[in-house]
């Protein structure tokens, strides 16, 4: 993997992590593809959100004041898609994040998102 990319994926994740905690609509559009969705269970339900769902939810649980709290486990590049593996702190709980990501239209966007919370 080529360090441009590397530098490019971790900037959309810190996009992504930035947006969500702050309930920051224009920094998740930035980061999510417009067709993106989220997958996982939260608690007891699954929750299966698209990019507008994901946005509102983050917006009605915004902390603008909380520190942004993630680390990168894995980052992995196939040609134009990336998966990487963060652990982030979000609404009083801790994540394991899966992201999937695709370079289209010379930019880096998160397509799909599965989670899970930490125990």
């Amino acid at each position: 993997m080529q360090a441009p990319d590397r530098d490019e994926i971790e900037a959309v994740v810190r996009t992504y992590v930035e947006g969500m905690i702050r309930g920051d609509r224009e920094m998740l559009e930035r980061a999510f593809h417009p067709r993106m969705s989220e997958i996982g269970h939260y608690q007891g339900e699954l929750m299966w959100n698209d990019r507008e769902q994901f946005i509102g939810l983050c917006q009605d649980v915004a902390d603008p004041g909380a520190p942004v709290s993630w680390k990168v486990l894995s980052l992995s590049v196939a040609g134009d898609i990336a998966s990487v593996h963060i652990e982030d702190d979000w609404a009083g709980a801790s994540f394991d994040d899966y992201l999937l990501l695709l370079r289209s239209e010379g930019r880096w966007q998160i397509v799909s998102k599965a989670f899970r919370v930490r125990p």
